[in-house]
């Protein structure tokens, strides 16, 4: 009996990606491990890579501002020494040009820069992955970069999943964290003074009235404010703002 050929899809054999899919989406159960990086420790059994980082970021000023994420097999402070250089960083708008895309960039094709030449020597990245999307109905851009040692470390094949599974990954991570957004301490330092004192009268059950009587200020203008908390913590309801800002009084 011949052996049925299944279709590819982006030269990725359609069996091999549902078999990979199949093993993604349970850990949407597990919202713990999600908060631990089980999802760049589950595709590391896909994907070859020395390094990746998963994240969240806010576009303001021409790049990306992390606002959290977990990284694998990188150096504790490297997204803060990435921040030092991401004004300069080219992946990032090359990225952002083809949201879903994958970007694949060489060390040594790095602008000459110091800082960012010496950036990547640091960390020993030889080549850069990256794919970034809008993560739907959020100020959010969800990015996933993966790093290799090698200057050709990360080929056609991994530039193919990242791109076929971003998606993926950007739901599983929406399913398993729906109810638990940043952690509280990293979230609430995004807030403008004004702006943390309306989420903690929010959290109190105060009302927009109430707010804005005690404030001094108009609802209208507390309304304001409200939003850009909503938009700054990646939350979309005041019981998840509430949380966060309990989290951080206890």
């Amino acid at each position: 009996m011949a052996q049925q050929a299944f279709p590819s899809v982006s030269g990725v054999p359609a069996e091999q990606l549902g078999a990979m899919l199949l093993g993604l989406y349970p850990l949407a159960a597990e919202p713990e491990r999600l908060g631990a990086g089980a999802l760049l420790d589950w595709l590391a059994r896909h994907i070859a890579f020395d390094g990746a980082w998963f994240g969240r970021s806010l576009f303001e000023s021409g790049t990306l501002r992390p606002q959290g994420g977990h990284t694998r097999g990188l150096a504790p402070d490297f997204v803060n020494d990435w921040c030092r250089v991401r004004h300069i960083d080219p992946v990032v708008p090359a990225a952002m040009a083809q949201p879903g895309h994958g970007v694949a960039l060489a060390a040594h094709e790095l602008p000459p820069v110091a800082s960012m030449r010496a950036f990547a020597a640091d960390h020993g990245i030889g080549q850069a992955l990256s794919v970034i999307v809008p993560a739907p109905g959020s100020p959010w851009w969800m990015h996933l970069s993966l790093y290799s040692r090698e200057a050709a470390g990360l080929g056609a094949r991994a530039q193919a999943l990242v791109e076929l599974l971003m998606p993926h990954l950007v739901l599983v991570q929406g399913l398993g964290l729906h109810e638990t957004p940043m952690a509280a301490p990293a979230a609430l330092t995004l807030l403008s003074r004004r702006e943390a004192e309306v989420a903690r009268l929010f959290a109190q059950g105060q009302s927009y009235k109430m707010v804005a009587r005690t404030l001094g200020s108009s609802p209208a203008t507390v309304r304001h404010h409200l939003r850009q908390v909503y938009a700054k913590l990646g939350v979309t309801s005041k019981v998840q703002m509430a949380r966060l800002v309990g989290a951080q009084a206890a």
